[in-house]
C-alpha cells in the first residue's frame, strides 16, 4: 500500500535549493532528498516510532549507535595497537547481544533465528566501519532463510593483517558458541578476509 502524498508549499534559499537539485541527481528527486534530510533529523532527534534499524543505511545506523550506546570512533593505528596481543576481554565481556537485541527490538535473543542474529551483526559491523563487506551463505538451502540453521559467512577487511581476522574471528565465535546461541563454528582466516562456518546446534 502507498503512503498518501502530501504538497508542501515553501519557500527556501538560492543555495539551499541549488544543493537540493544536486543532490536530486543521486536521490532521483527533490522530494526524496526532503525525506531522506527528514529521516535524518528523526534519526537525530530519536523520533523512532516508524523506524526499523534493518532498512536503516551504515551511515544513519552508525549515528543511532553511537547515540544509543555513546560509541566512539577509533583510528585504524590505536586499534592495531590495541589488539596487538589479541586481548581477550573484549571476546568474553561485550556488547554483541546487546547489540543485536537493539537492533532488532527485543530483549530475548533466543527468540531469533541464526539468521537475523548474523544479518544483525553484518549490518552493525559494517555501520561501524570494521568492515566494508559481509556475506551471509545458507548451506542447507532452506525454503526460507530465516530458517536455516548452517551458514557460511566471509568478513571482507581492508586492514591486511592476519591478526585483524584473528581477532574479530574469535570475538564473533565466542559470542555465537555461548548460551543462549549455541552455535559451532570452524574458522578461515587470510590476510584481508575470514570465513566463519556457523552450525545452530539442536536445542
Amino acid at each position: 500500500m502507498k503512503s498518501e502524498k502530501q504538497h508542501i508549499h515553501t519557500t527556501v534559499s538560492k543555495e539551499t535549493y541549488d544543493t537540493m537539485k544536486k543532490l536530486s541527481i543521486s536521490y532521483g528527486s527533490l522530494s526524496r532528498v526532503i525525506e531522506e534530510a527528514v529521516d535524518l533529523i528523526k534519526i537525530r532527534d530519536h523520533l523512532l516510532d516508524d523506524i526499523k534499524k534493518r532498512n536503516l543505511d551504515p551511515y544513519k545506523l552508525w549515528h543511532l549507535m553511537r547515540s544509543d550506546f555513546s560509541m566512539v570512533a577509533v583510528g585504524r593505528t590505536t586499534f592495531m595497537s590495541y589488539i596487538d596481543k589479541i586481548p581477550t576481554e573484549p571476546q568474553e565481556n561485550n556488547n554483541c547481544v546487546q547489540l543485536i537485541e537493539w537492533f532488532h527490538n527485543t530483549n530475548d535473543i533466543s527468540t531469533l533465528t541464526l539468521y537475523e542474529i548474523l544479518n544483525a551483526i553484518r549490518s552493525i559491523w559494517i555501520a561501524g566501519n570494521y568492515f566494508w563487506q559481509i556475506q551471509i551463505k545458507a548451506q542447507d538451502k532452506p525454503k526460507d532463510i530465516n530458517y536455516g540453521r548452517n551458514f557460511e559467512i566471509a568478513f571482507y577487511h581492508n586492514f591486511n593483517q592476519i591478526k585483524y581476522g584473528k581477532y574479530w574471528s574469535q570475538y564473533f565465535k565466542t559470542v555465537l558458541e555461548k548460551d543462549p546461541i549455541n552455535c559451532s563454528c570452524e574458522i578461515q582466516i587470510r590476510n584481508e578476509v575470514f570465513y566463519m562456518k556457523i552450525t545452530r546446534n539442536d536445542k
